[in-house]
C-alpha cells in the first residue's frame, strides 16, 4: 500500500510540472528551427527537409505523442558579401493525456545571415518565426470531482466547469540569435539564445487568464574533427520557463567509413534522465534514435522508462556553400559532412 501511495504521489508531481513547461526534445539539433528561428539556414547546402516523432510518459500515463515535421532554405547573397538568407516552415503535432488535449503548430522562420571576416570564419544570424497555435480537447473524456456519486464518477452527471469551448487560437512570436566561428578546418564551434512566446500566447479554455510564458533557450556545440575516421560533437542545452529550468549536456560521436558514418552519443538531462543516441548518416540522410532513461524520483513508478524519440533528415544542395553557419566544407578524406 505504501509503495502505491508514493507512486501516486511522484506521478502527480510530475504531472504538475508538465503543466507548468512545454515538450522537451531530446536530440535538440533536431529540430534546431523551434528551438532558435536564428538557426534557420544553420547547415551545409541549400535545402534541408526533416521530420520527427516522440513519444513519452508512457510508462505511468497515457503517452504524450509528438509529431514535427520541417523544411528550410538558404540563399547566399551576391550583394553584400558574405551575406545569406534563410527561410523554413516548421509543424507541431502533439497529443496529450485522457482528455486528448491536442495542439496543431505552424510557424514561418527567418534569419539573417552575415560573415565578419575575410574567410567568413566568424560568422552571426538573427532569427524571427511567427505561427499560429491551435489547440483542442475532448472534455467528455474528462471526469471531475463533482461527477463523484459516492461510489464512481458517473460523466452523466454536470461537471459545473465553466469551460468557454473545446477550440482555441492564438497567434505566436519567436526570436533568436546566433554566432559561429570556425577556429580552423577541424574545429567549429557556435552559440545561441532565443526568446520564444514574446506575446505570451492566450491558451485557456476557461473564461480565465492562462498564458504560455516566455522560455529563454541557450545552447551550444562544437565539432571536432579528430582524424579521418573519427568526428565528436559535444554541447549543452538551457532552457527556463515559467521558474523550471532544464539543463543538457553531452556529445555526439561520427564515425567515417568511406561513405557511411555512424553516430553514437550520450547526453544528460540534469537530475531528469540519461540519454543514449544512435544513427546512421547515408548520402545526404540520417537517422537518428534517441531514448531517455528516467534517472530522477520518477523512476520508481516508470521503472527507469521514459521518452523514446526518432529523426529523419535530409540535405541536398544545388553546389555547397559557405555562407550558412555551416560544418565543415573541406576534407581531403571524403565528401563533405553534411551539418546535421
Amino acid at each position: 500500500m505504501y509503495r502505491w501511495c508514493l507512486y501516486i504521489i511522484l506521478f502527480s508531481q510530475a504531472t504538475l510540472l508538465l503543466n507548468g513547461q512545454e515538450i522537451h526534445f531530446s536530440q535538440i539539433n533536431h529540430p534546431e528551427i523551434l528551438i532558435n528561428p536564428a538557426c534557420t539556414g544553420h547547415f551545409t547546402g541549400n535545402y534541408r527537409i526533416g521530420t520527427g516523432f516522440r513519444s513519452q510518459s508512457k510508462s505511468v500515463s497515457i503517452p504524450y505523442e509528438t509529431f514535427t515535421a520541417w523544411g528550410d532554405y538558404l540563399h547566399k547573397f551576391k550583394k553584400p558579401e558574405r551575406s545569406s538568407l534563410g527561410l523554413g516552415v516548421f509543424l507541431y503535432d502533439d497529443n496529450a493525456g485522457e482528455g486528448s488535449l491536442h495542439t496543431i503548430s505552424g510557424y514561418i522562420t527567418v534569419s539573417v545571415i552575415k560573415g565578419f571576416n575575410q574567410d567568413n570564419s566568424f560568422k552571426a544570424a538573427l532569427g524571427f518565426s511567427v505561427g499560429m497555435i491551435n489547440r483542442t480537447i475532448n472534455i467528455s473524456r474528462l471526469v471531475f470531482d463533482s461527477q463523484w456519486n459516492g461510489t464512481f464518477f458517473d460523466p452523466s452527471i454536470a461537471s459545473g466547469e465553466p469551460f468557454s469551448g473545446n477550440s482555441l487560437f492564438a497567434p505566436d512570436f519567436n526570436f533568436g540569435g546566433l554566432a559561429c566561428w570556425e577556429i580552423s578546418k577541424n574545429l567549429h564551434t557556435s552559440i545561441g539564445t532565443s526568446l520564444l512566446h514574446i506575446n505570451r500566447p492566450k491558451l485557456t479554455f476557461y473564461e480565465v487568464e492562462n498564458r504560455l510564458e516566455h522560455r529563454l533557450i541557450v545552447h551550444g556545440t562544437a565539432k571536432n574533427r579528430i582524424n579521418e575516421w573519427l568526428q565528436v560533437n559535444p554541447g549543452f542545452y538551457y532552457s527556463s520557463q515559467q521558474g523550471v529550468d532544464v539543463m543538457m549536456f553531452g556529445a555526439n560521436m561520427l564515425i567515417i567509413k568511406e561513405n557511411m558514418k555512424f553516430l553514437t552519443g550520450l547526453w544528460y538531462r540534469f537530475e531528469r534522465d540519461i540519454i543514449p543516441h544512435l544513427g546512421v548518416m547515408a548520402k545526404n540522410f540520417l537517422i537518428e534514435f534517441s531514448y531517455d532513461v528516467n534517472v530522477s524520483k520518477l523512476h520508481l513508478a516508470s521503472n527507469y522508462r521514459g521518452g523514446f524519440e526518432i529523426s529523419l533528415i535530409t540535405i541536398f544542395s544545388k553546389k555547397l556553400s559557405r555562407y550558412g553557419c555551416s560544418d565543415f566544407t573541406i576534407s581531403k578524406y571524403m565528401e563533405p559532412i553534411q551539418g546535421f
